[in-house]
């Protein structure tokens, strides 16, 4: 079960291919894949790093970098992932490149830990939107007083 979910989403495999690997019906592995989707969901909370409020030492130690970084507590970004949609949502999934994807946008520490992602954007949205998105939902990206994310 666990294999299958890592090959759909690493890989981008489609459920008929993983039918015929791993032997099970592509309703099975659909229900599967949701499944382990919907465990990941909440343990997710619990694996996210928190947002801390110390400076890094790599940070705080470099003249070069301390008087632009100092109140800095990680990196945001977004990317595009590939997604396959049906009917008449489509158009709203493309992109500027011409292919149908989902924008997901993302926080991470100085040590490279998530703080957030946000994943439910279609491809023509843009970042402005993510972000401001991101910040005003009931459960979004917080960050402390005084302390920053270098947007990407």
């Amino acid at each position: 079960m666990l294999a299958s979910f890592l090959q759909i989403i690493g890989q981008n495999t489609r459920y008929c291919i993983i039918r015929n690997t791993f032997g099970r019906s592509q309703f099975a592995t659909s229900e599967n894949f949701h499944k382990i989707l919907k465990a990941l969901n909440t343990i997710a909370p619990t694996l996210m790093a928190k947002p801390g409020s110390t400076v890094p030492t790599k940070i705080r130690e470099s003249t070069m970098f301390f008087p632009f970084f100092k109140d800095c507590i990680g990196a945001i970004d977004r990317t595009h992932i590939s997604a396959i949609v049906r009917g008449r949502d489509v158009s709203s999934y493309r992109n500027r490149h011409g292919k149908i994807s989902q924008n997901v946008l993302a926080a991470c520490n100085f040590d490279l830990e998530f703080m957030y992602i946000l994943s439910e954007w279609e491809g023509s949205a843009h970042d402005s939107k993510l972000l401001n998105n991101a910040i005003t939902r009931r459960n979004g990206l917080k960050v402390a007083q005084g302390k920053c994310l270098f947007f990407k």
